[in-house]
């Protein structure tokens, strides 16, 4: 159906236009249409997935940004929302090992998380006997919390709070664990998954920590085929339910009249109307398609003057056969000796897909965040035509890493057959996430609440969703986009659709 309005040419006509293909746009784009919607996608890449889509490099695929994903016991958050989307089905779900689906290293140090709450707890009073009460405290403070939390506790009929109005949010998680938490080791496995948000124990909120912390456990889980396979679910699932999807066309601008967006330009000139739009990107990319005039340039300074979270420096590995002393567990290798120098390593996330996969050429990944600043030198420059000192950068971070690992797999090195390596300007291509950032705008301290964008801003038909809103992570992303939908969607059923 075509749609003309006195200020534009005529418009292709939708009840719902998704801008971003990332995995908030494509759970957005199936639950507005489970409800009839007339839904269409726009992705300015061939690839839809954002940050968990996957490369093919000589056979062997990597994931970029998926490793693992937790809560997929029944009941638990990642579990329900995959069931409600019908994508659950569609997935080969692997559990991690046991009592060590998440493997801590610093120095001789190693922990083991294991895949559910209740094994943590026990493993915690059998690690540290001494600090018994000081554990209690945090798991009952951490279950207080989440039960607060509606998308994480789903369970009818409580008062919810935004998890950002909960109290003491202002405070951060080392804060949080100065005055009762005395044991130093036991202080670094609370704090090390602080680093799956891309921050450090002083800079994310507590609130945030113990949330995203939690959603590790019961179970956590590796899906066969990796987060292509979740991607490839949930793009079948939205065509079932008659999804457009345009891919290497992205939208380019929104045409406003008063505090209502009119159309969407893409980037081949189609211009389409709705009376719903979803930006499942970057909040700073959306500011530049709305011109000063339509959107006061005041308001759209601040959100670009917000602090972007880091980057990712990422290593992937073709291997001639599997690292046994790596294994199927994901490992973070924190090296205080790398943490220090000019360009920091502060703690790399490692995994062997094919050992928890079972099939597949042997392949490793690994990862670790970093400010963009050491790569804005190249900042504007053209894929694969960086010159020889980017080239030479990536190198000396890849053979650091390498390196890193090296320390606890000295197989490594000799099983290597290839190397390749992205930095932040490579997922800035992919993903339009400004200068790479991982989870857009950074959840640290001082950008919360009325300080970072929230799902519905100055314009009544634009909604927000995706890393920058309220929770980054997997998880996360999906709790943002069952939200910003439940908002949208006004009918009060969502919520108690996937509640238990």
């Amino acid at each position: 159906m075509n749609h003309a309005t006195a200020n534009h040419s005529t418009a292709n006509r939708y009840d719902v236009v998704v801008a971003g293909a990332g995995i908030s746009g494509l759970v957005d784009a199936i639950l507005m249409a489970e409800t009839g919607r007339r839904v269409v996608v726009f992705e300015q890449h061939l690839i839809p997935g954002g940050y968990l889509q996957q490369f093919k490099r000589k056979k062997t695929k990597f994931d970029v940004g998926f490793h693992y994903m937790g809560s997929t016991a029944p009941g638990h958050p990642m579990r329900q929302f995959l069931e409600h989307l019908d994508v659950w089905r569609r997935l080969d779900v692997i559990a991690l090992p046991a009592d060590r689906a998440i493997e801590v290293r610093e120095g001789d140090r190693v922990f083991g998380y294991p895949t559910t709450w209740e094994r943590f707890r026990e493993k915690c009073h059998t690690t540290w006997p001494h600090q018994r009460d000081v554990i209690d405290r945090v798991i009952q403070e951490c279950d207080e919390l989440c039960a607060e939390f509606k998308w994480f506790a789903l369970r009818k009929g409580p008062d919810y709070q935004n998890p950002l109005d909960m109290k003491h949010a202002p405070m951060s998680f080392e804060q949080y664990m100065e005055p009762f938490v005395e044991d130093d080791w036991l202080r670094r496995v609370l704090s090390f998954m602080t680093f799956n948000l891309g921050l450090y124990a002083a800079e994310i909120p507590w609130v945030k920590h113990f949330l995203a912390f939690r959603s590790n456990f019961d179970e956590t889980s590796r899906i066969s085929g990796g987060g292509g396979a979740l991607v490839d679910a949930l793009v079948e699932r939205g065509r079932e339910l008659g999804v457009e999807y345009q891919f290497r066309n992205g939208i380019e601008r929104l045409e406003c009249d008063g505090r209502q967006v009119e159309y969407a330009e893409a980037a081949d000139g189609t211009r389409v109307s709705a009376d719903t739009y979803i930006a499942a990107c970057h909040p700073k990319v959306v500011m530049e398609w709305i011109s000063d005039d339509q959107l006061k340039p005041m308001y759209k300074d601040r959100i670009r003057n917000l602090k972007d979270s880091r980057g990712a420096v990422q290593l992937f590995l073709r291997l001639s056969e599997p690292i046994e002393s790596i294994g199927d567990a994901c490992v973070m290798i924190h090296d205080p000796a790398e943490a220090s120098r000019d360009l920091p390593l502060s703690t790399l996330l490692v995994t062997q897909p094919s050992a928890v996969e079972g099939d597949g050429p042997a392949r490793l990944e690994a990862m670790t965040y970093m400010h963009q600043a050491p790569f804005d030198a190249w900042l504007g420059t053209r894929v694969l035509k960086r010159g020889e000192g980017y080239e030479r950068v990536k190198r000396e971070l890849a053979d650091r890493m390498i390196g890193i690992i090296s320390k606890m797999a000295p197989e490594l090195s000799s099983r290597i057959v290839d190397v390749y390596t992205a930095t932040p300007l490579t997922d800035e291509h992919y993903t339009r996430n400004t200068r790479g950032s991982v989870f857009g705008i950074s959840h640290e301290l001082d950008q919360q609440g009325m300080n970072r964008p929230m799902p519905r801003m100055r314009i009544r038909n634009l909604f927000f969703t995706g890393h920058s809103i309220t929770m980054p992570g997997i998880c996360g992303t999906f709790i943002n986009a069952f939200d910003t939908c439940d908002l949208i969607r006004g009918d009060s059923v969502l919520f108690d659709r996937v509640s238990v």
